[in-house]
């Protein structure tokens, strides 16, 4: 889909195969596409890509979510040293994929399965793998608080984080060795009292340490010129994620950003796309690699930074990701679905123009008040950054190619 009538027009998003839409005006484009059509609710598609139907409108809200289910589907990892193939004739041949990086990590989604000389693989997007490598993901049915429908105790107040999972023990004063005042829950809401020599009054004699708590703090609106009524506000200290419309907070959760300060840098940001599910993998600049095949519910702000689901892991108010803002599947769900523009149904991706669109702060405590973010920068910066990828992959995969070519190469000779 384009913004307009023409291929060098910028791109608004993506249509599933088999989708049936209203159309509007057609108009003659150039040889490349000679016809274009007007689509419901925007945007311009080529009619080659297009054909008529009898059938009334019938789309379909991307992703697909069975009935019952946190999730599109099944997602696996596969487990470390296990072999890739490309082929049926390569496993028997043990011809195995070559890995770009020393580390890597896949995500997947099992497609066909297939018996081979007695042994059971199974079709992935990274090729075939045995059944036996691979594990299953269990998602985490952790959710955020509608603060409209249920509001907090207090504000500020508190989701308690457990090092074992389990439980926290309170104190009857702000001292580790004073008596035991009962244990909270993990993730237990509580309400922010009082803060004294590293611990935190949640009730009457009652005091939790401060590490044990992430804090939940209402934040003033950006004061942004052209931007959505809505915005979202992500705390790296606590990783609090807090969304807002005007004044108003309207829903709060935990997140997990970047393990290091600059994988997900303070800044004032927009909504820029929407993908129901996408493929994230690592740059060739990074020193591990990963693939991960699905990744649903995706809400991009940056160049490579998205709110999504995290399947993979259950740290949700711990700091765990390469730079993007990891949510519980019911918590990407719900920022995919209130942030705007709404996806129309039957679109798998959706472009977001930088005027009027939403807001997403990113601050700690070093960086109160964060600039606003750079695009016309960034796209510059991303044409030198896709340049050096593909040289980078290019010399990866001639490497990979002269090692099959040559997989006993002699030993390199002892230096003098």
């Amino acid at each position: 889909m384009y913004a307009a009538p023409a291929l060098d027009s910028d791109p608004s998003g993506k249509i599933i195969d088999g989708t049936r839409l209203p159309v509007g005006p057609s108009v003659a484009g150039d040889r490349r596409c000679k016809v274009w059509l007007a689509a419901v609710p925007s945007g311009w598609v080529c009619a080659r890509h297009a054909k008529p139907s009898t059938l009334p409108p019938g789309a379909v809200a991307q992703p697909v979510v069975p009935d019952g289910r946190l999730l599109p589907r099944d997602y696996y990892g596969i487990k470390k040293g296990a072999q890739r193939y490309a082929t049926e004739d390569d496993v028997r041949a043990g011809i195995a994929r070559p890995e770009p990086k020393v580390r890597s990590t896949y995500m997947v989604t099992k497609d066909e399965t297939v018996d081979i000389d007695g042994d059971t693989y199974v079709t992935t997007s990274v090729g075939l793998v045995a059944a036996s490598d691979l594990y299953r993901h269990h998602p985490s049915t952790f959710a955020g608080i509608d603060l409209v429908q249920t509001p907090p105790p207090a504000w500020p107040f508190a989701w308690v984080i457990a090092a074992d999972r389990r439980t926290v023990t309170a104190r009857t004063t702000a001292d580790p060795a004073g008596a035991p005042a009962g244990t909270f829950a993990h993730r237990e809401i509580v309400p922010v009292l009082e803060e004294a020599a590293g611990f935190v009054r949640v009730a009457d004699g009652s005091w939790i340490e401060r590490k044990s708590l992430r804090v939940a703090r209402q934040q003033p609106r950006p004061a942004v010129d052209a931007a959505h009524s809505r915005w979202i506000d992500l705390d790296r200290d606590e990783q609090v994620m807090i969304a807002y419309d005007g004044d108003a907070p309207v829903f709060a959760t935990l997140f997990s950003s970047g393990r290091r300060k600059n994988d997900t840098p303070p800044a004032l940001y927009r909504i820029r796309s929407k993908s129901a599910v996408t493929k994230m993998a690592a740059e060739e600049r990074e020193a591990s690699h990963y693939e991960v095949s699905e990744v649903p519910w995706a809400t991009r702000f940056r160049s490579g930074l998205y709110f999504h689901a995290a399947y993979w892991h259950d740290q949700f108010g711990t700091a765990q990701s390469h730079g993007c803002v990891n949510l519980a599947p019911l918590d990407a769900k719900w920022v995919y679905d209130w942030t705007a523009p709404a996806m129309p149904v039957g679109w798998n991706e959706l472009e977001v123009a930088i005027p009027g669109s939403m807001i997403v702060r990113v601050h700690d405590a070093k960086h109160p008040d964060p600039p606003l973010f750079d695009y016309q920068r960034e796209a510059i910066q991303r044409v030198k950054i896709r340049k050096r990828e593909r040289d980078l992959k290019r010399k990866r995969e001639e490497a990979e190619a002269a090692a099959a070519a040559d997989p006993d190469p002699p030993p390199a000779p002892p230096e003098p």
